[in-house]
């Protein structure tokens, strides 16, 4: 290969490592919904993950030094893949995180910035870990590495500092058992996902243990957010409305991605395997991109509201008529998280609305009524609700309305300001429910 060649060689991987950072810097900017960090302290963290692999390499020497490696066997390389290589890379990156946390200290006002921080030093290790991938394997990995190797770094990070940090920033459990528990999950999901990865002994079976795996991460990931920007002290509803649109981020970059592999695959062997290539590419992981990228944007958005995080899939059998697909007419499924019709409320809370009926000879109220979206509340099986306030002079003490986007609207619209909106389209389904003493 003359010396120019090289140099091409090279322009993909340091293209694709530059991209794959752009994915998931641009997410972290937009979820970053209130108070967005500066761009000089997101340098210094990428800057400090970047070189954490250092720190893991030597330790993976040691490690070799004293014959602790994988060795074909069951149990050690179980046992390799959470102690010596989980274990490794997550205290590397944690050591990183806690050196760029110590900088920017002054400037965390907000619960996100924490994850943020978490993700970015952890980006930045494994855009290092990436590049030598690239340069070893070429450039036809780059999809997968930036899309799922990225993604359960940043995962497994910004668990442990979500654990370290819990108590802190929400005031629940118990500071060092939150720690404990947080680290030992991110080592085990780590080594877990790598031995399931590499692990032949199941065939083509072990590999969808560690999508799973994946799969769980990133729902835990998306509710730790969730936490973090519902307790934000700047936290305010209209701002949140850009959320829903996270989802065009993922699939956007992932795509300019796609291309540059194609293009690498197209300059090296030819048109026909890089057109196969893709195609294959999109087989294995399109699924699990929407997947991913819907669920990321889809936060549960409530002012102070601290919602327990469970190990759950990102999508569920739903039994509300809100599912995403209805797979063979029999399976209602859906993506965890609000989508955009109960975004659409936000705009509206906490302000004076006018609620008019549109059926007078059956709605509970005959005039045009002030009123006010107050509270966003969950009844069972997650059904989203929002109490109403309506200020009618025959009400009694605390009588309050919620507004439930799961059941059929036939007779209200509302108008805010000069504006009409007509809530059978911008709701899939709504109903007015009368509460009595609803907040006692």
């Amino acid at each position: 290969m003359s010396e120019s060649e090289y140099i091409i060689y090279l322009i993909f991987p340091i293209l694709g490592a530059i991209f794959g950072a752009m994915l998931w810097l641009r997410y972290f900017n937009k979820i970053d919904l209130f108070q967005k960090g500066k761009t000089s302290d997101l340098v210094i963290a990428f800057t400090i993950g970047y070189l954490t692999p250092t720190l893991t390499l030597w330790l993976y020497l040691s490690q070799e030094i004293v014959g602790f490696n994988f060795n074909g066997t069951f149990i050690n390389d179980l046992i390799y893949s959470i102690l010596g290589i989980g274990l490794t890379e997550e205290l590397t990156k944690l050591f990183g995180v806690l050196i760029a946390l110590r900088i920017v200290k002054k400037r965390l006002n907000e619960p996100i910035d924490y994850l943020i921080f978490a993700g970015v030093v952890a980006l930045g290790f494994s855009i290092r870990e990436n590049f030598i991938y690239y340069s070893n394997y070429g450039s036809q990995i780059i999809t997968g590495r930036t899309f799922i190797s990225c993604l359960v770094h940043i995962i497994n990070t910004s668990m442990c500092v979500y654990g370290i940090y819990r108590f802190k920033l929400f005031g629940k459990g118990n500071q060092y058992v939150n720690t404990i528990l947080a680290f030992s999950m991110a080592v085990v999901s780590h080594g877990l996902f790598d031995f399931f990865l590499t692990m032949k002994i199941g065939g083509i079976y072990t590999p969808f243990l560690s999508t799973l795996i994946y799969l769980i991460g990133i729902n835990f990931w998306i509710q730790m957010f969730n936490n973090a920007i519902n307790f934000s002290p700047f936290f305010k509803y209209e701002k949140t409305i850009s959320s829903t649109k996270l989802y065009i981020t993922i699939i956007a970059w992932y795509t300019i991605i796609g291309f540059l592999e194609f293009f690498f695959l197209y300059y090296y062997v030819d048109f026909k395997h890089a057109v196969t290539a893709t195609i294959k590419n999109f087989l294995n992981e399109g699924i699990l991109l929407l997947i991913v990228a819907f669920r990321a944007s889809r936060l549960e958005l409530n002012k102070r509201k601290y919602i327990p995080i469970k190990l759950q899939l990102p999508i569920q059998i739903t039994k509300n008529h809100d599912e995403d697909i209805n797979l063979f007419g029999i399976l209602p499924l859906k993506i965890r998280g609000g989508n955009k019709y109960e975004f659409m409320f936000f705009n509206m809370m906490e302000k004076q609305l006018w609620l008019f009926p549109t059926a007078k000879n059956v709605a509970y109220f005959k005039n045009q009524t002030p009123c006010r979206l107050i509270k966003k509340v969950y009844l069972k099986n997650d059904v989203v609700c929002f109490i109403l306030e309506l200020n009618i002079e025959q009400q009694k003490k605390n009588t309050f309305y919620d507004l439930s986007e799961n059941h059929c609207l036939r007779y209200i619209n509302y108008i805010q300001q000069a504006w009409y909106i007509n809530t059978t389209k911008l709701l899939k389904t709504l109903k007015l429910y009368k509460k009595q003493n609803y907040l006692n």
